[in-house]
């Protein structure tokens, strides 16, 4: 071989080299997603400053109503994927999407025409879709982390609220558009509805599984990821002053639909009208909404992350954790339960200041949790806002249940 056959072929290995070292270096930068995280300090008792940004959320501008403009200010996060890919749709009883609705009047399809959001004889519901987060939650002394991810950072990071019943891991999830109300002994999420209310545990467990096998109640899982989903947005614990206060002083509970033409997130000062986040109406206020996966045992506090479910503590997590003070009162300290979520532990605060929302509890039975608060209590209303005080048997007429909904497992991540 010719001295410059060698010398040309040295110069094309090396060039491959560089190549194929770049294209790891590229792969390896791939590998890293961004990370959105937060860290709560709990001897903190000023909502608006225990909340700091943490890793690439540092630097960030908050969300949250602009009361006086009357709109929603996204700040920062309008185009991070889980506030950008979250959308209105009406999804089929088997789980698939039918179509997309019209994010600032749900009465119309996106593609243009009316929608099936208010028909009753519609195959489906009327649900938001929630994109696939992983998450990493963890405490450290008197600090509780939280951080968002797009994908699997590591295999700290879980989707609890996206796996199913057979442990798969979904690209979306579904949350309820409205309050459910049962129609033909099926539960729907529908506009123009009046909420179904009065009603045991077991009877809103079978009407929301009427719908069929990837249907359920909202789980708190699910409550625990639209907390910190709007906590980590708005930089604040103080979810009414962000958001909006609900409808929590009024004479009356509030029908389905109020507030379909105001888009992704909308809330006000008014104590008697909805709030709206994510698309999900009335999320909290209004009714309380009994769910699935969170029960309070003789005073201790069993979770169970994911499906299936039951009421009487079968396979659920002994958290160890437990409540004091005073029930009824506000709640003065959260704590995170392992990697599953925050608990309230310490009820002896107020309405200005830790987490802003009341808490009830009773240790004397088993409890199926509630969440959110309803029509008469006020600012004790919010994300943090805890009922575990009933047993799975009784029923009010201020307490109702939402749908939620796994999509098909060919859908699958």
């Amino acid at each position: 071989m010719a001295a410059g056959e060698r010398i040309f072929m040295a110069k094309e290995s090396t060039s491959q080299e560089i190549l194929a070292n770049t294209q790891k270096i590229i792969a390896g930068a791939k590998e890293k997603p961004k990370r959105y995280g937060m860290r709560i300090n709990r001897l903190d008792s000023n909502p608006a400053t225990r909340v700091k940004y943490i890793l690439d959320a540092v630097g960030m501008t908050p969300a949250g109503m602009n009361f006086s403009g009357g709109g929603f200010d996204y700040g920062d996060w309008g185009d991070v994927w889980f506030v950008k890919n979250n959308r209105p749709v009406m999804l089929r009883t088997d789980g698939t999407v039918d179509y997309e609705l019209n994010p600032d009047n749900y009465a119309l399809k996106k593609a243009g025409g009316a929608s099936d959001v208010a028909n009753t004889s519609y195959g489906g519901n009327a649900m938001s879709e929630i994109p696939l987060i992983w998450v990493k939650r963890w405490s450290q002394n008197n600090y509780d982390f939280i951080v968002f991810c797009e994908e699997q950072y590591d295999d700290t990071y879980k989707a609890y609220a996206h796996t199913d019943a057979d442990g798969n891991i979904l690209p979306v999830t579904y949350f309820p558009m409205f309050e459910g109300a049962v129609i033909n002994n099926r539960m729907r999420s529908l506009s123009g509805q009046t909420p179904t209310a009065s009603q045991t545990d077991a009877q809103e467990t079978t009407a929301a599984q009427q719908n069929g096998e990837r249907w359920d109640k909202l789980s708190f899982s699910e409550i625990t990821l639209m907390y910190e989903m709007c906590t980590l947005i708005s930089c604040n614990t103080n979810s009414q002053t962000k958001f909006g206060m609900g409808c929590c002083t009024a004479d009356n509970f509030l029908q389905t639909g109020t507030l379909n033409g105001k888009g992704q997130f909308f809330g006000s000062t008014g104590t008697a009208a909805a709030v709206k986040v994510f698309h999900c109406e009335n999320f909290f206020g209004n009714y309380w909404k009994r769910l699935r996966g969170l029960l309070l045992i003789n005073g201790i506090y069993y979770v169970k992350p994911v499906p299936p479910y039951n009421s009487e503590g079968t396979d659920y997590i002994n958290t160890g954790m437990t409540v004091t003070g005073t029930s009824g009162g506000y709640i003065s300290k959260m704590e995170m339960a392992s990697d599953i979520g925050r608990l309230p532990t310490v009820v002896s605060g107020s309405e200005t200041t830790y987490e802003c929302d009341g808490c009830w509890f009773n240790s004397a039975i088993t409890a199926v949790a509630l969440f959110g608060g309803d029509r008469g209590h006020g600012s004790r209303c919010g994300w943090s806002c805890w009922f575990v005080d009933y047993p799975a048997t009784s029923v009010s007429t201020n307490i109702v249940a939402s749908l939620s909904c796994k999509p098909p497992v060919s859908n699958a991540a």
